[in-house]
């Protein structure tokens, strides 16, 4: 490669090393102000779907911050991850893989290190969730649920610690056909049909890089035969005029020998400094190609955040319309008002809502949760009992916005009767 190609090439390398380091502290940072509220958690799950091409080195992160946190919140972490793999699922394996090699020690750490019946519980509910859904595959996680007999930060502990740690990240390695999941294997599998998947300049490259690899073969044979047959002492200046008497048809087999040894080697000198030199050819047609593909790529991504946030705006904007044209709908319903065009004007004049009080946020329930609220529920919510016109509106309000923000402006659109019911109802549950 030309000087210029090197330089441009390590400019690269350490700008992208420093956007990795760049997100890396931003992780940090974010998972130090990471908390156990709905909220917080599902942003910060958010971004790291967002960023889930970096996957592999979050996770490091998140496996180091786990590590140092105080022992009521490693729980929160595992909370974070939860979320992280439920909603990327879809978008990519990227999290999943990355998670599967630690997951088993990160439960048994935060179990060793939270011993209460409430973290015990919470790990027992995420297991579960993850073994119903086969997020991991299709193996038993009960094993995650086993602390490894160690119950404080001692000695023991810690040795516990580095020894399931261990065992979790050799695992997928020593099951490499059976006990890996699913979708690792197929990960493999397509890792060893790479060059049958490849077109073009790839495709050549591939094909090239296999000759290469061959002629690197047949020169390291052509030179352990020298190393035999092409002795110094074979092939002296004077090995023929000094050639004792009776010897000269044994040094003569040893001439010709070093002469084949010798030929050999500057066959597969000459094979494989073309078959190198083919392979250097198509590997910087195809970084150059790529190196375009990426340049392109990424100027369009940073081209499309503008629209994404623009886009994100005006959704978030019809859909509080959408919520409060609902909710309209669903006071005039519930009141079995005669003049349902009377609450608009009516619910105008009405002074603003009071906030409702707020002394600390809202827990963390993913996918629809319910029940108490010192309890975490990752899994869905069971349909509550009990009937009447308040609860069926309060039923409608929440089907019709799963977003917090947008359930209150709802209820703030009703009239205040109906409002004040439903509070009171919501009081009592």
């Amino acid at each position: 490669p030309s000087p210029s190609s090197t330089t441009s090439g390590g400019v690269r390398s350490i700008e992208l090393k420093r956007t990795m380091g760049d997100i890396s502290e931003a992780f940090k940072a974010k998972l130090a102000g990471l908390n156990a509220s709905s909220q917080s958690i599902e942003t910060l799950s958010h971004w790291c779907v967002f960023h889930r091409k970096k996957a592999k080195d979050l996770v490091k992160v998140w496996e180091r911050e786990l590590q140092g946190a105080a022992g009521k919140r490693k729980l929160v972490f595992l909370y974070l991850a939860n979320d992280v793999i439920q909603n990327s699922r879809k978008k990519g394996r990227e999290w999943v893989d990355a998670l599967w090699p630690i997951m088993g020690w990160a439960m048994k750490h935060t179990l060793r290190n939270s011993s209460d019946e409430k973290t015990m519980r919470q790990c027992e509910k995420l297991v579960n969730v993850w073994q119903d859904r086969k997020i991991f595959g299709s193996r038993s996680l009960s094993g995650w649920l086993d602390p490894g007999g160690a119950g404080d930060d001692g000695a023991n502990g810690q040795a516990a610690d580095v020894a399931a740690k261990a065992a979790a990240k050799a695992e997928p390695a020593q099951g490499r056909n059976r006990d890996v999941p699913a979708f690792a294997r197929r990960r493999e599998e397509r890792l060893d049909a790479v060059p049958s998947a490849l077109t073009g300049k790839r495709a050549a490259l591939a094909k090239a890089l296999e000759a290469a690899e061959a002629a690197s073969a047949a020169l390291e044979k052509a030179n352990a035969t020298c190393e035999h047959d092409l002795v110094d002492e074979h092939i002296a200046d004077d090995v023929v005029d000094d050639c004792p008497a009776g010897e000269e048809e044994r040094c003569k087999i040893r001439l010709q020998a070093a002469e084949s040894a010798l030929a050999a080697k500057r066959a597969a000198l000459e094979e494989s400094a073309k078959a190198n030199a083919e392979a250097a050819r198509l590997a910087k047609e195809v970084h150059e190609e790529c190196d375009a593909s990426a340049t392109a790529e990424s100027a369009e991504l940073d081209e499309s955040a503008t629209v994404a946030v623009k886009v994100a705006t005006l959704r978030m904007k019809a859909t509080r319309a959408a919520a409060k044209a609902m909710a309209a709908a669903a006071a005039s319903e519930g009141a079995g008002s005669k003049n349902p065009k009377a609450v608009g004007p009516a619910r105008a004049a009405e002074p603003a809502p009071e906030p409702a009080e707020e002394t600390e946020d809202e827990p963390y329930v993913p996918e629809g949760g319910g029940g108490d609220d010192e309890e975490y529920v990752p899994m869905d919510a069971a349909g509550g009992g009990g009937g009447g016109d308040v609860e069926a509106l309060l039923a409608t309000l929440r089907e019709a916005a799963k977003d917090p923000e947008v359930f209150h402006e709802m209820l703030a659109a009703l009239p205040p009767e109906q409002r004040a019911a439903i509070e009171a109802h919501m009081a009592d549950q």
